[in-house]
């Protein structure tokens, strides 16, 4: 199986990387007001979905800095 690789746009690949750590720096921000406030919503635990939008955006960077590496 051949796979193709297209070529990667450098700025828009920091582009990318950086509203990711603006993305990461918001989300620990809110993560934190998000545990000060405790258990405020029934509907579902906002820390902990907090808390996988980070990962998410982890994940994402980890992806940015795979492609800049090659």
């Amino acid at each position: 199986m051949m796979t193709h690789m297209a070529e990667i746009d450098a700025g828009e690949l920091e582009r990318l990387g950086s509203a990711l750590r603006l993305a990461e720096s918001a989300l620990e921000e809110a993560l934190e007001a998000a545990e000060n406030l405790g258990s405020f919503d029934r509907r579902f635990d906002v820390p902990r979905a907090v808390a996988g939008a980070q990962r998410l955006v982890q994940n994402a960077s980890e992806a940015v800095q795979a492609a800049r590496e090659r």
